[in-house]
């Protein structure tokens, strides 16, 4: 069982697509890092993992 499915995931900001087609399953105990260089998403794609922040 999955504790976090993220399916085609897909975010814009004004015209500029931030996040595309982002996939992602994290199963119970399983702990990740998100990781990349400045601008690249990481923060968005937490934030609407949280629920702070709506997708596309």
């Amino acid at each position: 069982m999955f504790a976090i499915h993220v399916e085609n995931l897909v975010k814009t900001y004004d015209s500029r697509r931030v996040l595309d087609g982002v996939n992602l399953d994290v199963t119970e105990g399983e702990f990740y890092a998100l990781m990349g260089p400045n601008g690249s998403g990481k923060t968005t794609l937490a934030s609407i993992i949280a629920a702070v922040k709506t997708q596309d």
